[in-house]
């Protein structure tokens, strides 16, 4: 994750469903890229895992699966690395580069090009590749990648048979559009209306040109499209127009107006709003359960978009997201707790959650978020009767920041403690080399898991 986005991350968590937030390219040497790999099903909020993506629910097709039969191919990769670098690198690594990925890896060529940073990514336990949620490559996978490099990739011969070629949910070269292919909640909902909030130049919804500037930030501005009325969001799912420079988006709410149709460069910082979705390669459709709805603040939505154009001109994207609201209000209304602490500059840190609910509060998913020095992270459910119950325990990694389903119930008279693990001490701040400790817990009723005093923000309960 850039420095922008570690900025955005800290005023603007209140309520948050990411969308999968898997890894993978390499946009250099030493962070490479950060976004996922191999089309892998996302764990969403909710616990429901959906399959990769085939076609849209606007009527894009599934991409190509490159025809039946059995043919030799031209790319000089034996077919067990070939089958192994489809499996695991071909979404973004495929013949054309897509969503921040820096080269191909499809020819006996690319890989013997770029081997050095292909064994440095599969053994690097920090930042490995592919990264989490993906599964690692297991130790034949590697030994096989390691041998045929280390042996400087020889141009084979395979004959390939099935599918053959590459590609990924969004296909291999450029445009396309990510969904689960299922029917949308409008489709089985009379009361739920879709919108799609996308880049655009103006409110003409007229493609916007992005620029060649690396790592670019881009924010569009939205006026709810359904007016003033109260309403509830059930879905969201992603609209991915020009995977060739897109690299992930992030959408914001907040409680103030914006400017319709306005687009600037981002300052990475969206205070009093909160992170309502998110979309980085690998990354599925949400749908909240049945009885569940988001909360969704009465002002304007934000969408950040992080561009990585290479192609070398200004090439239109119209990339971003179609939210679906209800406003048949939902009897369980959720939203994003802080949990974690501001107590830093240590290399272990906990923070105890105390809430004021009255009765019980349903936790759906967390979200651990933490800065270059961040490694791992717990929270502990404390039970009021006696011991404990484990809401997560996982690694963390600062380019792989995703949501985990973790159903709990809280009930009246438990605490939580969210424990962070560090490298190296370091102290508390919004910017990329400070340090963070919160687990953003998607959860109803709204305000569940308060604490009596807030003083950073709604939905706190850090502790010290």
């Amino acid at each position: 994750m850039s420095h922008q986005l570690s900025r955005a991350l800290f005023p603007a968590f209140t309520s948050l469903m990411v969308l999968g937030l898997a890894a993978c390219g390499a946009q250099d040497d030493s962070s490479a890229a950060i976004w996922g790999s191999g089309g892998a099903s996302s764990q969403l909020t909710g616990g429901t895992s959906l399959p990769s993506a085939s076609s849209s629910a606007t009527g894009g097709a599934a991409p190509s699966s490159g025809g039946v039969g059995t043919a030799p191919t031209d790319d000089g990769l034996p077919c067990d690395v070939r089958a192994l670098l489809k499996k695991s690198c071909s979404m973004c690594h495929g013949p054309t580069p897509v969503f921040g990925a820096a080269f191909s890896l499809t020819t006996a060529a690319s890989v013997r090009e770029h081997g050095p940073k292909i064994l440095a990514r599969i053994a690097d336990d920090q930042k490995p590749m592919p990264q989490p949620p993906n599964p690692r490559l297991t130790m034949d996978e590697r030994a096989l990648l390691t041998q045929y490099i280390n042996g400087g990739a020889p141009v084979s011969t395979c004959t390939a048979s099935g599918s053959g070629g590459s590609g990924g949910s969004n296909g291999s070269g450029g445009s396309g559009q990510a969904g689960s292919g299922g029917m949308s909640p409008a489709q089985t909902d009379p009361s739920v209306t879709c919108y799609k909030l996308v880049a655009r130049a103006s409110t003409a919804n007229d493609k916007y040109t992005v620029h060649t500037t690396p790592d670019l930030y881009e924010c569009f501005n939205f006026a709810p499209p359904w007016g003033t009325k109260k309403v509830q969001l059930v879905s969201t799912r992603p609209i991915i127009d020009n995977a060739q420079v897109l690299h992930h988006w992030l959408l914001y709410n907040g409680d103030a107006a914006v400017t319709d149709g306005a687009h600037s460069d981002c300052v990475g910082a969206h205070p009093n709003s909160s992170l309502v979705a998110g979309w980085a390669p690998g990354g599925q459709d949400f749908t909240a359960p049945p009885d569940v709805g988001v909360r969704v603040a009465t002002g304007g939505f934000t969408l950040e978009t992080h561009y990585n154009n290479k192609t070398g001109t200004g090439a239109p994207d119209a990339s971003g997201v179609e939210v679906c609201v209800t406003d048949k209000m939902r009897p369980n209304e959720a939203g994003t707790h802080w949990l974690g602490t501001q107590n830093l500059n240590k290399q272990v840190a906990s923070g105890t959650c105390y809430p004021t609910n009255t009765g019980d509060v349903t936790i759906l998913s967390s979200s651990p978020h933490m800065h270059l020095q961040g490694r791992h992270m717990t929270t502990v459910i404390n039970r009021a009767g006696g011991g404990t119950d484990m809401l997560i325990d996982k690694p963390f990694d600062f380019q792989t920041q995703i949501s985990y389903s973790t159903p709990a119930v809280v009930h009246v008279g438990d605490t939580l403690t969210t424990t962070c693990t560090y490298a190296t001490p370091t102290p508390f701040g919004e910017k990329t080399t400070d340090e963070m400790c919160y687990n953003f817990v998607l959860a109803y009723p709204v305000g569940g898991l308060a604490q009596g005093i807030q003083l950073l923000r709604k939905n706190d309960c850090t502790g010290f």
